[in-house]
């Protein structure tokens, strides 16, 4: 009964990380606290991914799934929870590879929309602080 709740519990945190990944983007980009959330969570499933590594959550859940004496799912977790149920046969090597570019450009593209508008908010204060002291010089 252990095995099976850490492969369930394991699984569900899985599924949280990747809908945050996902959903999270927007939500980030403007909140520094969850930007931070976000890059501790984007950074190591970004190696693993463009590393072609294997996910090591996927093989713990597995490995328990195991333990528990169930028959793991075959390939990613992605694809057997989030792709399977929607498209049963699956996602193809290609569609896999397109997935994956597709988030990353996605996700890239909320850090450097959050990157130009701290950058953009930043410059407005200096030139506020500037226009402040060229007042002040002229009083």
């Amino acid at each position: 009964m252990g095995a099976w709740l850490l492969a369930a519990a394991i699984a569900l945190a899985h599924g949280l990380l990747a809908v945050f990944l996902i959903v999270g983007a927007p939500f980030a980009a403007r909140r520094p606290r969850l930007m931070v959330w976000y890059l501790i969570m984007l950074a190591p499933t970004a190696f693993v991914n463009l590393a072609r590594l294997p996910c090591p959550l996927t093989v713990w859940e597995k490995d328990l799934w195991r333990l528990a004496g169930e028959t793991p799912y075959r390939g990613g977790f992605i694809s057997h929870y989030f792709v399977k149920p929607f498209h049963s046969g699956g996602l193809t090597p290609t569609g896999e590879d397109l997935l994956l570019v597709s988030v990353v450009v996605w996700c890239l593209s909320w850090l450097l929309y959050s990157a130009v508008w701290h950058l953009r908010r930043r410059l407005r204060g200096i030139a506020r602080g500037v226009d402040s002291a060229r007042q002040a010089a002229a009083q």
